[in-house]
């Protein structure tokens, strides 16, 4: 019963493996975008010019038993649209893979919700450091405040 682990199958949608090393108990996955072109935020034109490329890093679910660091190679794109007022953007993943100026991914950031949900501050912090999730009891109380904030059609309200 061979089963076949690539390490594409292991990052988020979105994104093409270029290299992944393990380095102690970490393990760093290069990634880039899969898509050819990026769309503007502004006004949503497609460009495939690429104006300059920079890295990022943002952290992912453990990997048998060791902490995930995503470099991300993350380009800005030159905006065509003669009306809009943006001329250059860098790329963008969607908020439910790697959020604006987020450093953990989206299935991270959830995980991470959840536990400050169900436990608290500390509480959660220590059950995150035993699941190789480092992140401090603040930190998990600002993404549940964040979250809450947030403005979603389904919202139930529950009486006594």
């Amino acid at each position: 019963m061979d089963q076949d682990v690539r390490p594409s199958r292991l990052v988020p949608s979105g994104f093409a493996v270029i290299r992944s090393e393990i380095d102690g108990d970490h393990a760093i996955v290069t990634v880039r975008a899969s898509t050819p072109s990026g769309a503007c935020p502004s006004c949503g034109a497609c460009s495939r010019r690429i104006q300059s490329r920079y890295w990022r890093r943002a952290s992912d679910l453990p990997i048998a038993g060791r902490r995930v660091q995503l470099e991300v190679m993350v380009r800005r794109f030159w905006c065509d649209a003669v009306l809009c007022g943006r001329r250059i953007f860098a790329e963008r993943f969607g908020d439910d893979v790697l959020a604006p100026m987020s450093r953990r991914t989206g299935r991270l950031e959830m995980i991470v919700h959840h536990l400050g949900l169900a436990l608290g501050g500390r509480p959660a912090a220590s059950f995150a450091e035993r699941l190789m999730v480092p992140v401090s009891n603040d930190t998990l109380l600002r993404v549940v405040r964040r979250k809450a904030q947030m403005p979603s059609d389904t919202m139930t309200v529950v009486g006594i």
